[in-house]
Parts: structure tokens; C-alpha cells; sequence
């Protein structure tokens, strides 16, 4: 398949920190998922990691050769500045991905305030940030595709963490806002509300034994994989999706569909 022959694309949060799948030699998160997926369709794709390494490992498993650059997500200078070696190296954007986060363990009672400006820091000022840098742009050729990585939590409470949830709901105002503003344009901006996926992140913060409990609540009885997780970002970000805006696609299982929640899968 070659949709996106010609385009290119950055993801930001492309590279992968966690243990591997069993049988796995690279290990795959989201965001590394995503990059090969548009890569392996002809992008020429521009990783973002904030530990060069990290993003090193994806480029050099990419279908086309692409870049990696090294991103502190926290720190705007740096989001602004990954985004100009992206122009740079591709001459143009045509789509952007934005996959960066990190979830809290901290509810309502505990609440900390470190807790939540890291949150709000990374999980939605990074990403208008990087919207922001790269619309310019976009909007002088008349197109571009945006898509945030988002979360169930932040559209149901898992009653676990406060800075999550209100970060994720944020993340998903923020979509919604360049997608409505910028549609006459020619520009898109979407977002995957991801379920439970046994990603590389998910496997550090939750154990990577197999995810029997995790996979309890999914209607379909098994954790999603970041490569489903990639091919809902591929189809948002291709011509397939050209009428799609300021939409929130749901890739959990059927997790958002059920009630209650499904009982233990024996």
C-alpha cells in the first residue's frame, strides 16, 4: 500500500519504553506502532522520543527512511523545536501525530499539584503546542491531518486518576478546537480514544505478566494491540477519512458500549 507516498509525517511519542511482548524483539508501543504503519505506507516519518535512543530504534525499523529527533515534551522550546527539524527534513507536514502522555495514580483525595502540572504539561499543552507549531504551514499549502492519542479515561472516570482523566478530556477539547476552527481550510484534526492496549506503556506501569485481568472488562475477552491502535490513526490521517473531523473514534474492545461492565471471561 503506498496512501501516503509523498506525505510526511511526525509522530511525537514514537518511540517505546516497556518490556516486550512474549516473542517480541522490538518492543511496541503506540506511537512506535503508529510510525511504522505510516512509514510501511510510503510516509517518510519524523519520530519524536524524549529519549533519542528510543526514537532511533523506530527509525531504523522503518519501512522509508525517516529522522528521529529528541523531544522533552515538557518543555515547550523543545516541542517547538522537534517540530521545525520535522519541516526541515520533510519540507512540508502533512499529517501529525500526537501520542505523548503520562498517566497519574492519584485520586481526588491525594491529588498532588506536581502531579497534575506534569500531567497538564505533557498530556495537553505538548500537544496544542505541536499543533500549533506546525499549522502555519499546513494552512499556507491548505491541508494537514492532525490526530491525538487519547483515552477512555478521558471520556469515563476509572476512579483512579484525577490529572489523567481531566488531562485526557483536555487533550480531546484541544482536537476538537483545531478541527472546528481550521475546517475550512483544509485541515482535519481527530482523535483515537484508546481502550485497553497492551502497549509497552501499560506492560511498565501495570506489569507485563498476560493481561487476564485487564482483558476481563473487554466484550472481545483480549487486550487491543498498538498495531489496531496504528490502523485507526492510519485510516484518520488518509484520504479514506477525508470527510472525518472533530470526531473521538473509540478503539476499545466494546468497552464504551457495555453496561455493566462484562464479568470475568472464564
Amino acid at each position: 500500500m503506498s496512501r501516503f507516498e509523498g506525505r510526511v509525517a511526525y509522530v511525537l511519542g514514537g518511540g517505546s519504553d516497556g518490556p516486550a511482548r512474549p516473542g517480541e524483539t522490538l518492543p511496541m508501543g503506540n506511537g512506535r506502532a503508529i510510525a511504522l504503519r505510516l512509514a510501511a505506507e510510503g510516509a517518510t516519518v519524523v519520530v519524536g522520543d524524549k529519549v533519542l535512543a528510543r526514537a532511533e530504534a523506530t527509525v531504523e525499523h522503518l519501512a522509508v527512511p525517516g529522522l528521529a529527533v529528541e523531544v522533552d515534551a515538557a518543555d515547550p522550546g523543545s516541542c517547538r523545536a522537534a517540530v521545525a527539524a520535522a519541516l526541515a527534513h520533510g519540507g512540508r507536514l502533512d499529517i501529525v501525530v500526537c501520542n505523548v502522555g503520562l498517566s497519574g495514580r492519584e485520586p481526588l483525595k491525594v491529588q498532588s499539584i506536581e502531579d497534575w502540572d506534569i500531567a497538564s504539561d505533557v498530556n495537553v499543552r505538548s500537544h496544542w503546542l505541536t499543533a500549533q507549531a506546525a499549522l502555519e504551514p499546513m494552512l499556507e499549502r491548505g491541508s494537514g491531518a492532525f490526530v491525538f492519542v487519547g483515552s477512555t479515561a478521558g471520556v469515563y472516570s476509572s476512579r483512579r486518576s484525577l490529572s489523567y482523566e481531566a488531562t485526557k478530556a483536555a487533550q480531546l477539547a484541544v482536537m476538537r478546537h483545531v478541527a472546528v476552527r481550521y475546517a475550512g481550510r483544509g485541515i482535519r484534526a481527530n482523535a483515537v480514544v484508546l481502550g485497553t492496549i497492551d502497549s509497552a506503556l501499560v506492560r511498565r506501569e501495570f506489569g507485563d505478566a498476560p493481561g487476564a485481568a485487564r482483558a476481563s472488562v473487554v466484550p472481545m475477552g483480549r487486550e487491543g494491540r498498538p498495531e489496531e491502535a496504528a490502523g485507526a490513526v492510519a485510516f484518520l490521517v488518509s484520504d479514506d477519512a477525508g470527510y472525518v473531523t472533530g470526531q473521538s473514534l473509540l478503539v476499545d474492545g466494546g468497552v464504551s458500549a457495555a453496561w455493566p461492565i462484562p464479568p470475568v471471561v472464564s
